[in-house]
């Protein structure tokens, strides 16, 4: 039987839970708050005309009556003109992500902009740039801005797209700024880059009136021919696997040089198309890389910087750029392109580089290719022109044109080679073989046949837009002008075969011409008088019995230090013996021991008169 106290406590119990259940019962007011929070959550809106005015993107955001506590919608807040989110873009290795916004500017045009993501990183005023710069409308209220960035940050489209970061050949696509041609295994292909173009790219006229106009006039012309040849070279490049490099039209001012890379811009769009020399390597690694496969015109030669002109040489042909580090001191990966350039000056890349005090080296050439712009016997470039013309008239004729008619050959040259890709790299290797090896012959060296074989390509590749009915010439047009500006190319270096042991005995006779007579005493037996001294003594000179010609014994030291400045020392002193230039040791050494006549016995080179021999014998 219970106690009346057991009983007593039951009841406490019963009370208290009671109490606690109603404590965690919310009331009705705060019941209905909470479906109010949950029902007025702040959201953005993508919202027509018909919805808002105007149309855009809003913030509406829940606010909270300060007296009731009851939550409802706040005043809209317009943030931008009407903007679609409408794929998830990241490359290959599941890395660069970002968005593909979709919107249209003013006048109606459709902008599809892959923004990388990396772009919401900082404050946003580069992203809001860059719309602004494209036509989309911006809010320009200060507190409002912040919230495009965070539209872009949340939004989850359905859709993907695999992204790449430089333009040209990615598997069986070729990829521009705004669209791609070809097929992708997979998901769409789209160019994501910081800026939505950079490169100059558009179309205007039609394409009957730019071969008319601008292409078919350029035959008879050999540089004409070749800058445009170049420009349908540039997208085979990649389709080949041929290495990067350029050409150098070289020549007085007022010869036509512009007029060519004109013509040439003219094959992917309007003048603008054209970049200039000056600028930083920095720059140039940076134009480079949205002008990979394609022609990358540049004018002006002598406004690059004479330091860094070796250095932009390398960085063109070789096809990738710096090597820098992350701010946490890791290497950051560097950028990579192909780019066929065609440049313009009235000096050669040589020039500049011997103006920084450095030394021209055989890789510049061979990467960039220096073609004298001056033709024998013609007006400047230009060795045929209309009947009833100037050059001059010329000239401005192609300008126009090339500005009016513009862009559309290049959709169909990509058209072509995109249709069936294997096909034309078959087609294109083997013209471009059988173009080398009638260049080559089988007998130029290895730098001679690197600038042959990129000859032989643009020939090649001239002639198949010839064939494909694009330019407007003549079968055989584009290979005649290649076989042309390579015979003026090799007979302007002066050998088929390697320049360094030209440029080496080159180098030598300069030295003993400078120096011969005040720094080389004369060679006189032991106990005649040797006054005057000879300040700075290289060495000694003395008369040959077999051709009355002067032998030059050069100390060891000079020969190294200062001969041989800027090139191997056994290479220069293997390019005398291979001429005939260097009396060898009694062991086929390359210098002697000699009892000089100040009474020292030293190892010296003796350099000979044949030193001196014609150049083609020399070399």
């Amino acid at each position: 039987m219970t106690s009346p106290l057991d009983e007593r406590a039951e009841r406490d119990l019963a009370r208290m839970e009671a109490a606690r259940a109603v404590k965690a019962k919310p009331s009705t007011r705060q019941a209905r708050r909470a479906r109010s929070v949950r029902a007025l959550r702040s959201r953005f809106v993508n919202a027509d005309g018909e919805a808002f005015d105007p149309p855009g993107v809003y913030w509406i955001g829940a606010t909270q009556d300060p007296m009731t506590g009851e939550h409802r919608e706040g005043e809209p807040q317009w943030i931008c003109g009407p903007l679609e989110i409408s794929a998830f873009t990241r490359d290959a290795q599941g890395s660069e992500w970002g968005r593909l916004l979709v919107f249209r500017d003013r006048d109606g045009q459709e902008h599809r902009w892959p923004m990388p993501m990396s772009m919401l990183a900082g404050s946003g005023e580069e992203l809001r740039a860059e719309l602004l710069r494209q036509g989309l409308d911006v809010t320009p209220v200060a507190v409002r801005r912040g919230k495009l960035a965070e539209y872009i940050a949340q939004a989850r489209p359905e859709a993907k797209a695999r992204c790449v970061l430089r333009t040209g050949w990615h598997g069986g696509a070729f990829v521009l700024p705004s669209m791609a041609y070809g097929e992708s295994a997979g998901e769409p292909l789209l160019f994501q880059g910081a800026m939505s173009d950079g490169v100059a790219l558009g179309c205007a006229g039609t394409v009957d009136e730019w071969r008319t106009l601008v292409a078919a006039p350029c035959a008879g012309n050999s540089r004409l021919v070749l800058a445009l040849s170049a420009a349908f070279a540039g997208p085979c490049l990649g389709l080949l696997d041929s290495e990067g490099g350029g050409f150098h039209l070289r020549g007085g001012s007022s010869s036509g040089k512009s007029t060519a890379l004109a013509a040439a811009a003219s094959v992917f769009g309007p003048p603008a198309y054209a970049r200039t020399w000056r600028a930083t390597d920095n720059a140039l690694e940076a134009v480079a890389s949205m002008y990979s496969d394609l022609l990358l015109p540049l004018d002006e030669i002598g406004q690059l910087d004479p330091r860094n002109a070796g250095a932009a040489a390398y960085l063109l042909a070789n096809g990738h750029g710096k090597g820098r580090s992350n701010r946490d001191g890791t290497a950051r990966a560097p950028q990579r392109f192909r780019v066929l350039f065609l440049s313009a000056g009235e000096i050669g890349l040589g020039d500049l580089v011997t103006a920084s005090g450095n030394k021209l080296r055989a890789g510049h050439e061979v990467r960039v290719i220096d073609v004298p712009a001056d033709i024998e016997g013609a007006a400047g470039i230009f060795e045929r022109v209309p009947d009833g013309t100037t050059p001059g008239e010329f000239a401005d004729a192609l300008k126009r044109a090339a500005a009016a008619h513009h862009g559309h050959v290049l959709a169909q040259w990509l058209d072509m080679l995109t249709r069936d890709p294997g096909a034309a790299q078959g087609e294109l290797r083997a013209n471009r073989d059988a173009v080398f090896d009638s260049l080559c012959d089988g007998l130029a060296s290895g730098q001679v046949r690197r600038v042959a074989q990129r000859f032989a390509l643009v020939a090649a590749a001239g002639e198949m837009a010839t064939c494909r009915g694009l330019t407007g010439w003549q079968r055989g047009e584009a290979i005649w002008a290649a076989r042309a500006c390579y015979g003026d190319w090799l007979r302007m270096r002066g050998t088929a075969g390697a320049s360094e042991p030209v440029a080496m005995l080159g180098q030598v006779r300069l030295f003993l011409e400078l120096h011969g007579e005040g720094r080389f005493s004369p060679w006189r037996d032991n106990g005649e008088n040797h006054k005057p001294r000879t300040i700075n003594r290289a060495g000694f000179r003395k008369g040959t019995d077999d051709d009355g010609g002067t032998a030059y014994y050069i100390d060891g030291e000079v020969f190294r230090r200062e001969v041989c400045a800027g090139f191997d020392p056994r290479q220069v002193a293997r390019a005398l013996a291979n001429a005939g230039a260097l009396r060898l040791g009694s062991g086929g050494e390359f210098t002697r021991k000699e009892r000089l006549p100040d009474g020292r016995s030293a190892r010296v080179y003796v350099v000979l008169p044949a030193l001196w021999d014609d150049d083609e014998d020399v070399a």
